[in-house]
This record gives structure tokens, sequence and C-alpha cells, in this order.
């Protein structure tokens, strides 16, 4: 599961299995809680939530937004081997 990047107690990540399903990351904290947002043209949607508050998931959702072509890049490249 590589990490992409850390910030402010999140670590937002890919899980290699998941290259066959659309564009999306995965984020986690020290307290287990996970998360899931799909990555489409410039938008995120929350795709599942395993413990975040609405409060963290707005603060996960806007550092997502902000690292948005970081994020897709790393994906793209990350699963540029797999056939979908």
């Amino acid at each position: 599961m590589p990490t992409i990047f850390y910030k402010l107690g999140f670590r937002f990540y890919f899980v290699s299995y998941d290259c066959s399903e659309p564009a999306h990351i995965h984020v986690g904290d020290d307290a287990k809680k996970i998360c899931k947002f799909w990555l489409r043209k410039n938008t995120v949607l929350l795709a599942d939530n395993s413990g975040f508050t609405k409060r963290e998931l707005i603060r996960i959702e806007e550092i997502i937004i902000e690292n948005y072509t970081l994020i897709i890049n790393s994906f793209n490249e990350f699963c540029k081997g797999y056939k979908k």
C-alpha cells in the first residue's frame, strides 16, 4: 500500500488490488479510521467512510482537492501496468 503523502495526521495511499477501479485515493489515520474518495475530472466524491466525522471528511476532501494533480498522476503511474 504505497503512501503518497501525509498531511495533518492523515495518510493518503493506494491499494494495489484496486487498480481495476476508477481513480481513487484511500485515507487513514492512527485511530484506524479509513475512507475512500473517487477522483473524477477535478471533482472528488466520497465512496466509503469508516469512522471519520463530517468535519474530518470535509478537511480530507479539501486536502485531496489541493493535491488533486499529484494524486491523480500518482494513481495513473502506480496502476499503469494494470490491464482493465
